[in-house]
């Protein structure tokens, strides 16, 4: 069940050739694809019934807790959206997805289920770099009129660079004396195929993720969760100001295109048209794929492209779900990037908060992953069920996890070793 949700949700698959910027991409038929998908969600209804026979329900309770609004929410607006049986089908394969992640890890070792994943990652990316050398007609793409780019197992570039960015993360993150080989090997195949692919975005997006990575891992050591959540929140506070209001005129005045190549045209479209539903949203998938309301919007911005969706992932779930599926999603977001790892000082922690975080920056010029099932979310509720059960493993007077939890007694000192 593991390998082949890895399979299922980063995507990939032996596609045929297409062309990048078309629609013909985002609907193109996967060979056995119909029967592999259903033999997954078999899989996964019969893991749920034999694990919540024997474990019931509670591990994968405290495993989706943060992500409990989102569902809710999701859901809800489904119901009152305006495609109800494509949200609610979107929603459902989204659970699936979660169970699917957490009882993973809820029935193997920890350690063996986090490599089993680890491996496959690895195994995506080979397979990525070995199409792209040895068999370019299907594993590259024509990206503009002359330059040919990766792609991998995957339909176009970009989500190439999306798995291979998520896969560089976990693999350099998870560097250590006593396990260096396999991560070390995830990186170096996941910076080939983030380079040959050409995915700006997906590198710019890893590249701040990795630099915020180290700024966790500097002020979770030195600083209260308090102080450090505070400063996290003012620099990236003080980084918006400056990428919305400085940023473009200084680009517009050394010749460059201020609008991050037509994508505030493409926010401002967008945005106007979802402010006709501005509390629940139109439904899962309403503005995040294509659909009755993103063609007519898509018509309008024909000469930038195939534009079936808002190019950002914070947009996207405003459309969808409203304002509540807004702070739904960027809720789960900022509490596994920016508390968690604030809350309990070991590596697998810090692994999800650069996953949630690239989500995070990512999100802000592309719509990867909102209410649909992606490897973004599965990889997050993964690196979250193996906290709980590691952290399920370790005799509670072990866990002085913060400078706050070393320094202080009492009530407010239990509630820090009992990680959420």
């Amino acid at each position: 069940m593991l390998v082949m949700s890895v399979i299922q949700f980063t995507a990939a698959w032996l596609y045929p050739a297409t062309s990048f910027g078309g629609t013909e991409s985002l609907i193109t038929e996967k060979a056995l694809g119909v029967p592999f998908q259903y033999l997954l969600w078999l899989m996964v209804l019969t893991g749920f019934f034999l694990h919540t026979t024997g474990q019931g329900f509670d591990f994968l309770m405290r495993v989706l807790k943060p992500w409990l609004p989102l569902i809710v929410v999701g859901i809800v607006a489904s119901v009152f959206g305006a495609q109800p049986f494509v949200s609610l089908r979107s929603m459902m394969l989204w659970i699936l997805m979660a169970l699917s992640a957490a009882m993973v890890v809820g029935e193997m070792p920890p350690k063996k289920a986090l490599v089993a994943l680890m491996r496959g990652m690895f195994a995506i990316v080979l397979l990525s770099v070995v199409m792209a050398l040895l068999v370019p007609k299907v594993g590259t793409q024509l990206y503009g009129t002359s330059t040919k780019v990766w792609r991998g197992v995957f339909t176009q570039k970009n989500q190439l660079g999306w798995v291979a960015a998520l896969t560089l993360i976990i693999g350099g993150t998870l560097i250590s004396r006593q396990s260096w080989r396999l991560p070390a090997a995830m990186v170096v195949l996941a910076a080939a195929c983030l380079l040959g692919s050409g995915s700006k975005g997906a590198l710019a997006a890893t590249m701040l993720s990795i630099g915020y990575l180290f700024l966790i891992h500097l002020l979770r050591t030195r600083v209260t969760p308090a102080l450090g959540v505070t400063t996290v929140i003012v620099l990236t506070m003080s980084i918006a100001v400056f990428g919305i209001f400085i940023l473009p005129p200084i680009l517009s005045a050394l010749g460059h295109d201020p609008t991050f190549s037509g994508r505030t045209t493409v926010w401002s479209v967008y945005f106007n048209s979802m402010l006709n539903t501005p509390f629940i949203g139109e439904g899962p998938g309403a503005y995040t794929s294509l659909s009755e309301l993103t063609s007519p919007l898509a018509m309008r911005l024909g000469e930038l492209g195939a534009i079936v969706t808002p190019h950002n992932a914070f947009l996207g779930s405003f459309g969808d779900g409203g304002v509540l599926g807004f702070l739904a999603f960027f809720g789960v977001l900022f509490y596994l990037a920016v508390v968690a790892p604030f809350l309990r000082q070991d590596r697998i922690t810090l692994t999800c908060a650069g996953v949630a975080a690239f989500n995070m920056v990512h999100g802000m010029v592309e719509t990867h992953e909102v209410f649909a099932a992606g490897v973004g979310w599965y990889c997050m509720i993964f690196l979250r069920a193996v906290t709980l059960r590691e952290l399920a493993r370790v005799p509670v007077a072990r866990i002085q996890t913060t400078p706050l939890a070393r320094s202080s007694s009492g009530p407010g000192t239990q509630s820090l070793k009992r990680f959420p």
